[in-house]
């Protein structure tokens, strides 16, 4: 049985707690997984498949995530592949929400149609604490009258990863 590389950006912290759930649960049915963030520059090839996750935030995806994919996308294509999103937007589960998130998602992942093709992806509401955000970003939420709030259910997320689990390897 392969390897599990799962893989995330955080701005805040919600993908990070996302990504850790995806992990246990994953670890669960015996599956050997690592959880690591985007930024530390994970390499891929001791791994058969990987699963990818970033917030959305403002209708995009931190660069972090796009280099990172940029630079292994030959190797990821080449795997099996997991996608999951994480944003506020993504508590309301709509076809308008679930197409925007999924515009943003691609974009960082290069466009490219391999990515997560065979899996169902997974779109997760986030967490917004406007004490986390730079004053400028608070000011946005403000004027703009969004609320702010923990909406993310670590059960949801469990089910995705258990659901997916048997076709990552």
């Amino acid at each position: 049985m392969g390897r599990v590389l799962v893989v995330f950006d955080t701005r805040f912290g919600a993908t990070r707690d996302i990504a850790e759930e995806i992990g246990r649960a994953l670890r669960g049915v015996g599956l050997d997984v690592d959880v690591t963030a985007v930024s530390a520059s994970p390499e891929t090839e001791k791994y058969s498949a990987v699963v990818l996750g970033a917030p959305i935030f403002a209708g995009h995806v931190g660069s972090a995530l796009c280099e990172w994919v940029k630079a292994n996308r030959e190797a990821l294509e080449s795997m099996t592949t997991a996608v999951f999103e994480v944003g506020a937007s993504a508590r309301a589960d709509t076809s308008e929400v679930r197409a925007s998130l999924d515009q943003a998602m691609d974009e960082a992942l290069c466009a490219s149609p391999k990515l997560g093709a065979t899996l169902p992806r997974g779109r997760f509401a986030g967490r917004i604490d406007p004490d986390k955000l730079p004053a400028p970003t608070r000011f946005m939420m403000h004027m703009a009258k969004l609320p702010a709030g923990d909406w993310v259910d670590l059960d949801v997320v469990h089910s995705w990863a258990i659901g997916i689990a048997s076709r990552l390897v």
